[in-house]
């Protein structure tokens, strides 16, 4: 029974001993020279600067690497989706980037922003106008924007890609019109926008769109046009 007692004391104080240890030896001087983190590999983008990156990590070694504070610190930066940290030989890091990338215009107010996928307004210090990047516009009654709205101007997007260039799109309650690059106005249910987009395939398959000013195939029983 004693000698029990005596293993279990031992454990314990191992596991303290353990604890301790790896609370403070990130500050003793060769342990923290040993496992700093002497190289950071970033991926997936080049808005980082190289004071950027040293601020982040300055503070860290690679064998008592805080992964958590690291991704927070880093997704403070505008341009950064997601992140990923992954440690591989001592002291190197790969800094896997998932960047932002513009979706559209947002003009609220005769103003425009450059926006995500997501909505989130993108910062001008790290993405300039690119006249050669065809974005549509997307015209809007509020200053942010429902992702769930994006989703449904991105579908309708992709689902056309083929067939119609999209410049601008109105984005109401239950609709959204969208401008060709022809002047044509083409309407979706926002309610029901799949069965919309089917209604829309199979009229132009059948009848086409040259004919045809504005075409609503918001209404379930119905295509309104007008020449």
């Amino acid at each position: 029974m004693g000698n029990k007692k005596l293993k279990i004391l031992f454990a314990s104080f191992w596991i303290v001993l353990c604890a301790l240890f790896g609370l403070f030896s990130p500050t003793i001087p060769f342990v923290k020279e040993l496992f700093e983190i002497k190289k950071v590999n970033v991926k997936g983008t080049d808005k980082f600067t190289k004071e950027d990156i040293k601020r982040v990590f300055e503070k860290e070694n690679w064998f008592f690497i805080d992964k958590d504070q690291i991704k927070k610190e880093l997704m403070e930066f505008n341009f950064v989706k997601n992140v990923e940290i992954n440690r591989l030989f001592v002291g190197n890091v790969d800094l896997i980037v998932m960047e932002r990338k513009p979706f559209a215009y947002l003009q609220y107010r005769n103003r425009k922003y450059l926006i995500d996928d997501e909505g989130v307004k993108l910062d001008p210090k790290y993405y300039k106008v690119n006249k050669n990047q065809k974005l549509p516009v997307l015209i809007y009654n509020d200053k942010s924007i429902d992702k769930n709205k994006l989703q449904k101007v991105n579908l309708i997007k992709e689902s056309f890609k083929d067939i119609l260039q999209f410049e601008k799109f109105f984005i109401n309650k239950s609709q959204i019109a969208c401008i060709t690059n022809q002047g044509q106005t083409v309407i979706f249910s926002t309610e029901d926008l799949e069965k919309s987009i089917r209604r829309a395939k199979t009229f132009i398959k059948k009848v086409g769109l040259q004919d045809f000013k504005v075409l609503n195939f918001s209404f379930e029983s119905m295509v309104v046009t007008r020449r």
